[in-house]
């Protein structure tokens, strides 16, 4: 935890050192042009948020019962990368870039009612459900007395 407001004076600092170096090789223009550039893709990332948000879930809908948890959390790295390319700066635009990468990663179970192991398994699984019959009995009242 130290070491967060450590990192958060330095990042400035590394990202201007390496615009310093992209310009030094490639010039000052070029430079320019490719932070505006990814400012603007940052920018119209952010606006169209919902698209992404969109075609997550239905992807989602179409996988069934087993869904990754990155592409469960991709309308947030999607918003990220966004906030990202708006940042000026050369690093800032590598870590939206590594965002934006299609990873796979574990896959989840999602439990749908009627399906799984728990529900078929019977009186012997850990189901919320608790069979059985019952009855209704009756009080029988006197004639003379009555509840009020």
């Amino acid at each position: 935890m130290r070491a967060l407001p450590l990192l958060l004076l330095i990042y400035p600092f590394a990202e201007i050192a390496a615009l310093v170096a992209l310009a030094d090789h490639i010039g000052g223009l070029a430079v320019f042009l490719l932070v505006l550039l990814s400012s603007l893709l940052g920018l119209w990332m952010l606006r169209n948020q919902k698209l992404g948000a969109l075609l997550t879930l239905g992807s989602v809908m179409r996988q069934g019962d087993k869904v990754s948890l990155y592409s469960l959390l991709w309308p947030l790295r999607y918003a990220l990368a966004g906030l990202l390319f708006l940042l000026p700066g050369l690093l800032s635009d590598i870590a939206a870039i590594l965002l934006l990468l299609p990873l796979k990663g574990p896959d989840i179970q999602l439990r749908t009612p009627g399906a799984g192991p728990s529900a078929s398994s019977g009186p012997a699984g850990n189901s919320d459900v608790i069979e059985g019959e019952y009855s209704r009995v009756d009080e029988q009242t006197p004639p003379g007395r009555r509840i009020q």
